[in-house]
């Protein structure tokens, strides 16, 4: 009883970690700081492209689509 609690709570422990490293577009200041992330392929860096182009977090100040207005709206959501 005692080893399958130590198993249980490692896991969620594993797993509430590799959550907390999880990144998203909203957590990077400018696009250059995502890509370089990105680029590095740390915990939840293909997260940052979604349309898979090579270019991670467009939205952001400095990206490709910064002036398109999807991002618009997704700048006013994260105050970016």
């Amino acid at each position: 009883m005692r080893k399958t609690f130590v198993i249980i709570v490692a896991i969620l422990a594993l797993g509430s970690s590799l959550h907390a490293k999880a990144k998203y577009c909203k957590d990077f200041p400018t696009q250059s700081a995502a890509q370089k992330y990105f680029k590095s392929k740390q915990p939840g860096w293909k997260r940052l492209d979604g349309d898979k182009d090579g270019e991670a977090c467009e939205c952001l100040k400095g990206g490709s689509g910064y002036g398109k207005s999807s991002c618009t709206r997704w700048r006013k959501k994260y105050n970016k």
